[in-house]
């Protein structure tokens, strides 16, 4: 049953289709009632941006972008990108398999480590299989790292790493256009767009 407007509403107590009923309508027709639009909603809205400041190497945050539809000459289909929350360092690997995550995680939190002379405390990523497994559960427990994943579907929680890919592969497209080169080169690209 559709919506009975205030028009429906005059018009069946001017017709005298309903007797005895007081029907009673708010003058202001275009009202929400913020019950209603909280009781209805499933969760609540992400904040746009966080205030939160970090200390050096207190958080890092990484993602795995879905397999390129184009491997690289030398066959590599994901990228991997781990950031430095505190100063947004961000370090790319390039992989042929997530089952390469394990050990590239831990290869870039040894160099970040040892480059800042300072201790991982905290370690974030998704609840995809690749971060959530026995390598990286057993590097985070042997070196005091907490790991924190998001919540599932929402990607908004990664918020630093999603968009510091996006950016990464928007330079990337800009190279790979104004060179004209092939697209397996994206690779290269990408590792050169880490670097600047």
């Amino acid at each position: 049953m559709g919506h009975i407007g205030p028009r429906t509403i005059d018009l069946m107590e001017r017709k005298g289709f309903v007797n005895g009923l007081d029907l009673t309508v708010p003058n202001d027709y275009n009202y929400v009632c913020t019950g209603c639009a909280h009781g209805k909603s499933y969760r609540k809205p992400m904040p746009g941006t966080s205030n939160t400041k970090y200390g050096k190497m207190e958080l890092v945050v990484m993602d795995l972008t879905d397999p390129i539809s184009v491997p690289t000459w030398d066959g590599y289909v994901y990228t991997l990108v781990i950031v430095e929350v505190s100063c947004r360092y961000p370090v790319g690997h390039l992989l042929k398999s997530k089952e390469e995550v394990g050990g590239a995680v831990r290869d870039v939190i040894a160099m970040l480590e040892h480059q800042s002379g300072l201790k991982v405390k905290r370690l974030r990523s998704d609840n995809s299989l690749e971060f959530i497994n026995s390598t990286i559960n057993k590097f985070c427990q042997r070196n005091g790292i907490i790991h924190e994943t998001t919540l599932p579907y929402l990607p908004q929680q990664n918020g630093i790493a999603e968009r510091a890919i996006a950016i990464i592969f928007k330079i990337v497209r800009c190279m790979l256009h104004s060179t004209s080169l092939s697209l397996r080169y994206w690779g290269e690209a990408f590792l050169y767009a880490i670097y600047i």
